[in-house]
């Protein structure tokens, strides 16, 4: 029977296709086949961060039931501060109910108002060069470019769109202060590892778009999420460094302009923290990533756990037997030969790979 691994993809060119969403429903400003770049505003919405209750009929002094006849404001209506949402004229005793803050009214009930405060609006934007695939009504788009694909397994939560550069002499070089000089302000840094704190102050000094590493400690993980730039790990964590196939593409690529999205890895929604290089379209459109292929020999792949975690390498044989693994756990296992090492193979149960395509 054929297992079906996680495929990770390191691609050095292919047709990529990316949704780009509002969190609530607003207004689109692009249409298909609109070449956007990476500060293009695809699409903008206005989100109340919270919600305020006015207490309506107590302020008048009548019954709930009664309120509807006061009313200034209805469902809907855009109301700013110090404006009347409800107003009883009396001889001797007129009572105004006044709006304690700018927004929209979004509901009158049992004698009280809920309004939506007021926030900036919340703008979507292309975050690199390419064409409107298809616009998604009052959401956004989806957006179509040729590029290179490195995809992580950790990522902060943020991204941007900037020149790459790569720093140190190797795949697993640790990033120090020293290395940041003033040349890579404004850029993306990809390096081998992180292991401490000491060069974080440095990168907010020359201003840093980003940081791609190879692996990082798990104990820098606080740190880096407070971190306002994207921070994306590809191999995991750990002192591995990068696989050669990924420094390769990194180091190749050095000089363009790349998107890191450090968003989380959500394998029920099909996202990955993300590297996407875009570059010039040959004449014939590759094809898009390809996913769900066996385990085979021949295959390259990583190792995500146990013994050689981070480590790639390419399938020599697969076991047709369930055979014991080092934990002593009975399972089918992959003999690997990992990259650029003279060390016999290891055997890797199926369930600690993926493939890296």
């Amino acid at each position: 029977m054929a297992y079906v691994p996680t495929t990770t993809h390191v691609t050095l060119l292919a047709t990529l296709q990316r949704e780009r969403l509002l969190p609530a429903p607003g207004e689109v400003s692009v249409q298909e086949q609109q070449r956007v770049d990476s500060t293009t505003v695809l699409a903008q919405a206005t989100v109340a961060k919270h919600h305020r209750l006015v207490e309506i009929a107590h302020k008048l002094g009548v019954p709930p039931r009664r309120v509807e006849a006061f009313l200034v404001k209805h469902d809907g209506d855009p109301v700013r501060r110090g404006e009347p949402l409800a107003t009883r004229r009396e001889l001797f005793l007129p009572r105004d109910v006044l709006s304690p803050v700018d927004g929209r009214v979004v509901a009158i009930g049992e004698g009280k108002a809920l309004i939506a405060v007021a926030a900036p609006p919340v703008e979507i934007r292309a975050g690199m060069p390419a064409t409107v695939a298809k616009v998604i009504r009052d959401y956004g788009a989806t957006l179509e470019t040729v590029g290179a694909l490195l995809e992580g397994v950790w990522g902060n939560g943020h991204e941007a769109f900037g020149v790459l550069r790569v720093v140190g002499d190797g795949l697993a070089d640790a990033l120090t202060p020293e290395m940041l000089e003033v040349e890579l302000r404004g850029t993306i840094v990809a390096v081998g590892t992180l292991q401490d704190t000491s060069p974080l102050g440095k990168l907010a000094e020359i201003d840093a778009r980003g940081l791609v590493v190879g692996s990082l400690y798990s104990e820098l993980v606080p740190d880096l999420q407070k971190l306002p730039i994207p921070v994306l790990a590809v191999e995991g964590f750990g002192a591995q460094g990068f696989s050669p196939p990924a420094y390769t593409l990194l180091a190749s690529n050095a000089g363009r302009e790349a998107l890191v999205n450090a968003q989380a890895w959500d394998r029920f929604a099909g996202r990955r923290p993300e590297v996407i290089i875009p570059l010039p379209s040959p004449s014939m459109a590759p094809a898009a990533p390809a996913n769900g292929r066996a385990l085979k020999a021949g295959l390259r792949v990583r190792i995500v756990r146990g013994v050689g975690a981070g480590y790639a390498g390419q399938i020599v044989a697969l076991s047709d037997d369930i055979l014991f693994a080092a934990s002593g756990v009975r399972t089918r296992l992959a003999t690997v030969q990992l990259e650029e090492s003279a060390d016999p193979p290891l055997l890797v149960p199926f369930a600690n790979l993926e493939i890296l395509e």
